[in-house]
């Protein structure tokens, strides 16, 4: 009997696997532009900013990586916090506007 995996566990399991497919040499950390293309891929409406070198070199600092060094799977997870986080502020808000207009009902 093949194991059920929970929607959760599928999700953290396809982040990773995404992080490690990313790379050209199977290493551990992507290059900048390995990271870019994941980026641009996988969260196009989510990350806009990356698509250029600019907003690529500014999205690298927030995530504090250093220039020429690689991007490790932390550094990704940082990004990944930072849009659950946003994501998460957006369905509360969402989430308070309707149980605010069902009390006015």
């Amino acid at each position: 009997m093949a194991e059920q995996y929970t929607a959760l566990e599928v999700a953290i399991n396809t982040l990773v696997k995404n992080f490690h497919s990313a790379s050209s040499t199977d290493a551990d950390t992507l290059t900048a532009q390995e990271f870019q293309s994941m980026i641009s891929k996988e969260l196009p409406t989510m990350v806009t900013t990356a698509g250029d070198q600019e907003g690529l070199n500014k999205l690298l600092a927030d995530l504090n990586v250093e220039e020429g060094k690689g991007v490790t799977f932390t550094d990704f997870w940082g990004l990944v916090d930072s849009l659950a986080t946003t994501q998460f502020g957006l369905q509360s808000k969402e989430k308070q506007v309707k149980c605010v207009k069902c009390s006015l009902m």
